[in-house]
């Protein structure tokens, strides 16, 4: 291991696939809803415990995909997308025609078509089975069986393979370790033997090495919490444990792929023992083994949500918790030397 505090790359990556589901005929999409943009410049974003961002390439906008409270909010209320301009937080989609708010979801952006894709997740009073695209405008629901209810689990796209590509979280409580590919049609059970079940771990997208990258996350056996600090690539075809020092053991770390400097990058996340650790330390995978990062650091936390800005060239990070029930609220960017805090600063 080594730490060095030059310019940082990020991406995180999990999973290992093999075919195994037969194809089916194709499902017909539930018509996209008329949108519901709002568009208007709004300082009120009230974060939810569970949140996810990502860069929509062709809008040219950072687009945070906002969750709800575990509890006091009314399940009718749509999910919300918002935008984040440098300065301030607007306020993008309310779409009542699209998915209901939840926590716990799996997002990625599939950039060879420019559409989110949403998939699970949870309220409080019910866990989502649902798989929903965002194409900039609009919602389109498609109405096919997937992985079941699931949450917090890995999911990223695979530029590369033209596939979208979900690991592991939990099912009712209960860790997995499965593997799913959907393809814009349809999703396909992959049989491979690789990490165990955990969630919700860093994973990420390697666009370098073309590979997906898992490190940590956490199961529960027997009421007995194991934390992880295993780091396994996913090609398309197998997995791949990499034996490497590297971060301590966590879970809810977040981590992207940083093009500049074609490295994935990790930040946060918790150790989880007799008592649980917030962390706050920056790390890049580059490669063949972990180094990280010295130099200056938000406030330690679980689950932020990151995404890679390239008209401005910096990492925008929001949110996460570092206590129970206590959401952060502030915003941060990383120009590859220093993070400075842009909003909600304390």
């Amino acid at each position: 291991m080594k730490k060095i505090s030059s310019r940082l790359g990020a991406i995180l990556i999990f999973g290992s696939l093999i075919a195994c589901a037969s194809p089916t005929p194709a499902p017909t999409p539930i018509p996209p809803a008329t949108p519901t943009i709002v568009a208007t410049p709004d300082n009120s974003l009230h974060l939810g415990n569970w949140h996810d961002m990502y860069y929509h390439e062709e809008l040219k906008q950072v687009i945070l995909v906002n969750g709800g409270p575990e509890s006091g909010k009314p399940g009718t209320d749509p999910l919300e997308l918002w935008t984040w301009n440098g300065r301030q937080w607007s306020l993008l989609s309310a779409d009542p025609k699209g998915p209901r708010w939840r926590n716990f979801a799996s997002i990625t952006y599939d950039s060879n078509r420019d559409v989110l894709i949403l998939y699970g997740g949870l309220t409080e009073e019910r866990n989502y089975t649902d798989t929903w695209e965002w194409d900039g405008e609009s919602w389109t629901q498609f109405p096919v069986e997937g992985p079941g209810s699931r949450e917090s689990a890995g999911m990223a796209f695979d530029a590369n393979r033209n596939k979208a590509v979900l690991f592991g979280g939990a099912q009712s409580g209960k860790p997995m370790n499965d593997i799913w590919e959907w393809d814009g049609i349809q999703w396909t059970q992959i049989a491979a033997e690789g990490p165990q079940a955990r969630f919700p771990a860093g994973f990420a997208y390697d666009a370098l090495n073309q590979y997906i990258l898992l490190f940590g996350g956490h199961t529960i056996e027997d009421d007995k919490i194991t934390t992880f600090s295993d780091t396994w690539t996913w090609n398309g075809h197998e997995w791949e444990e990499i034996e490497v020092e590297g971060p301590s053991a966590r879970d809810r770390a977040d981590a992207i792929f940083y093009p500049v400097t074609q490295h994935v990058f990790l930040f946060g996340g918790a150790e989880i023992t007799s008592k649980v650790k917030n962390l706050n330390d920056s790390w890049i995978w580059v490669g063949s083994e972990w180094q990280q990062l010295e130099g200056n650091a938000p406030t330690a936390r679980v689950h932020p949500a990151m995404a890679f800005d390239p008209e401005r060239s910096v990492i925008v990070m929001t949110g996460g918790s570092n206590a129970p029930d206590t959401i952060l609220t502030d915003t941060w960017e990383w120009d590859g030397e220093s993070w400075v805090c842009k909003s909600n600063c304390q």
